[in-house]
């Protein structure tokens, strides 16, 4: 049951991790939405991380690449190494 379950465990961590790479583009669009509002000083840091890899939407494009992307940067510890 352990090897099942550790398979199990794996798909849910990549599926955990795409989701919160979601998370982070919906916000970051949504910061670019209420501009000239201005977030705080760690989520401009996050902000900044993530444009790095995934421009601001502006048009109709797929999006799975720039989940991708932000994804490693999640399994990478990019944005837990800010609360540090």
């Amino acid at each position: 049951m352990g090897m099942s379950g550790a398979r199990r465990l794996k798909r849910m961590l990549i599926n955990l991790r795409n989701t919160i790479a979601i998370e982070l583009l919906c916000a970051c669009q949504g910061i670019d939405l209420l501009a000239p509002l201005q977030t705080g000083a760690l989520a401009k840091k996050a902000y900044e991380i993530v444009r790095t890899k995934s421009p601001k939407v502006t048009e109709d494009r797929s999006l799975a690449s720039d989940i991708e992307a932000v994804s490693t940067q999640v399994a990478d510890s990019v944005f837990s190494s800010l609360l540090r």
